[in-house]
């Protein structure tokens, strides 16, 4: 079981669930976008387009095929924060390197899911 997460928003919003990947370094803050990719999920949160940003994945079920470092558009992350509505902790493609929730918490990136 995952531990409780809080987003915040600026205006006081307030949505609870799970905390995800690096849940107990340090909040995440930065301006929230959205992103309707159906696959991806690594090449986004590693492009330096979304530098300091928080990436929320309207698909709703993220992190079903992994990570490998053959998807990774740059060497370290950049996306500040991640939101999604399910994370799987297995993945289930024979490229996977590992889950996306332990990508996240090496790379310190906090997350919330059940969003």
């Amino acid at each position: 079981m995952r531990p409780p997460a809080l987003l915040v928003l600026a205006d006081g919003t307030e949505f609870e669930g799970e905390a995800v990947g690096a849940w107990g370094d340090r909040p995440a803050t930065g301006e929230v976008v959205f992103n309707t990719a159906l696959t991806g999920y690594q090449e986004i949160l590693t492009d330096p387009s979304y530098a300091g940003q928080v990436v929320c994945f309207t698909y709703p079920h993220i992190g079903n095929y992994g990570v490998t470092d053959d998807d990774l558009e740059s060497r370290r992350p950049a996306a500040a924060g991640l939101i999604v509505r399910e994370m799987t902790d297995r993945p289930s493609n024979w490229r996977a390197g590992g889950s996306l929730p332990a990508f996240l918490a090496e790379r310190g990136i906090p997350g919330i899911a059940g969003v």
